[in-house]
């Protein structure tokens, strides 16, 4: 037996049985496409929303005076590097980063800042960044010793200025930096820095440089 749907008449009378089962399977076929269609839509408005990520704003005018290299320290990955010249006491860049709670599980990571008391009225909810993704590229910028031994080494030629309005951290040059020249920095003194400065490669290569030896003693300070 023919469809029903096939048995379509015009003013002329029916229409020829092959002619109605083409224009049958047409018909279906269109509605299967429409089907479908609505089938990934349902699907796209069912899919989980992506959250929001609060960032931190900073000034990336800022990355044109540098460039991200690989240090010179060993097991330290990549690096920052004046890419012109930064004088003495001028800002290198702006720490940018998502700004994360108290709960947030990226809280162990290495690239946490905590924002100043003095911010947070201003940064509520947030008390932290986490400058992994987000951070521009002074979050490149690697730590060297300011002493070894009890000696002074004049490693670091930028430190972190924090200030209580955004974007909370600033690097400033504590030196005349000259173009190709690698920007070492501190920390601060809550980082935890043994993990990488026992590390026996990156011990030899600043007791190199300072020419101290490390082979009986080996101490230093952030």
């Amino acid at each position: 037996m023919i469809p029903r749907m096939t048995m379509i008449n015009t003013s002329e009378g029916a229409q020829p049985r092959s002619q109605g089962m083409k224009k049958g399977i047409y018909i279906l076929v269109v509605f299967l496409a429409v089907m479908f269609a609505m089938g990934n839509v349902v699907l796209r408005s069912g899919a989980t929303p992506v959250k929001a990520v609060p960032v931190l704003k900073i000034n990336k005018e800022y990355d044109k005076r540098t460039m991200v290299g690989k240090s010179a320290i060993p097991n330290a990955g990549n690096g920052l590097f004046a890419a012109v010249k930064i004088k003495k006491g001028e800002v290198i860049g702006e720490l940018g980063g998502r700004l994360i709670a108290d709960d947030d599980p990226a809280k162990g990571n290495h690239y946490i800042a905590a924002i100043p008391e003095c911010g947070w009225e201003q940064s509520r909810p947030y008390k932290s960044i986490d400058s992994k993704d987000y951070g521009g590229n002074v979050s490149r910028i690697n730590f060297a010793p300011s002493e070894i031994n009890g000696k002074k080494t004049n490693f670091q030629n930028a430190a972190i200025k924090q200030i209580c309005e955004t974007p909370y951290f600033i690097f400033v040059a504590l030196a005349d930096i000259e173009p190709g020249t690698e920007i070492w920095s501190s920390y601060g003194p809550n980082y935890e820095y043994d993990q990488f400065m026992r590390v026996p490669a990156v011990r030899d290569f600043f007791c190199g440089l300072a020419k101290i030896d490390c082979r009986k003693k080996y101490s230093y300070e952030h």
